[in-house]
């Protein structure tokens, strides 16, 4: 297999480009640390999981395994399908090149950090491989809703919420030709699958898409994902948060 040091200078030019379009920092790290591969194992599952509450000052343990992936979802997944679509060379996607401990500055920002021991295999992502690295992602979400005792469905409806953000923002952006059929290519691929390869009874993606609300211009979700109980949030629902739809419903009845 091609390492990174023979494609360091295309790889290089990938970062950059992820950095630029999704404003997207990525670093590797030679420390040893916690990865996503861990998380298999429940009990360092529980303590990122801990960790991560504190340090965005969760009341429970459910909002911050909610919000725990719709943050790392965007790292996890976005960088991955842009480059696919883009014809950029990137590292391979699998769960022991992320890093999910958080540097003592960490705002939200998007940072991914690759372990080293990974090795950086470099690798030019197929549109097949998309299943693959969702495939992967049911064994994860199942872990990490088991240990953050919430429901898994949730998981990946915050996953799919933020892969459906991701192409509605690229879709009014001035892409090439070859990159925008990429794009629909992926998103046909994914309202394609069937419900049982998500292990749930309906798509995600394809439920979120029929559920566009043209008066929120968003998909309107079927779970909360509890944001509204971090202190930040100061108790207010997001626009596509299925209480706030049963809210405004009983405000106009």
């Amino acid at each position: 297999m091609n390492t990174c040091q023979y494609f360091q200078a295309e790889l290089e030019t990938s970062f950059s480009v992820l950095q630029q379009h999704l404003k997207l920092e990525i670093h590797g790290s030679n420390q040893q640390a916690i990865t996503l591969a861990d998380l298999f194992d429940d009990s360092i599952c529980r303590q990122v999981l801990q960790d991560f509450a504190t340090r965005i000052h969760a009341t429970n343990q459910r909002c911050a395994t909610s919000l725990f992936i719709k943050y790392w979802a965007t790292l996890w997944v976005l960088p991955f399908l842009y480059c696919q679509a883009a014809s950029l060379p990137f590292v391979k996607w699998q769960p022991s090149i992320f890093i999910v401990e958080l540097p003592e500055t960490w705002n939200w920002e998007r940072r991914i950090q690759l372990a080293d021991s990974a090795g950086y295999a470099c690798h030019s992502m197929s549109l097949p491989e998309l299943d693959t690295m969702l495939l992967q992602f049911n064994g994860l979400l199942q872990q990490i809703a088991s240990v953050g005792r919430v429901s898994y469905a949730l998981l990946w409806e915050n996953v799919a919420v933020r892969m459906l953000q991701f192409y509605r923002s690229l879709a009014q952006q001035d892409l090439d030709n070859d990159m925008r059929n990429r794009l629909q290519q992926q998103q046909q691929r994914l309202k394609a699958k069937s419900a049982q390869s998500f292990n749930l009874p309906e798509n995600p993606f394809l439920k979120l898409c029929n559920n566009w609300h043209p008066e929120y211009n968003t998909y309107m979700r079927q779970k909360c994902c509890f944001y509204f109980q971090l202190e930040e949030a100061s108790g207010e629902l997001c626009r596509n948060c299925p209480l706030q739809l049963k809210k405004t419903t009983e405000m106009k009845s």
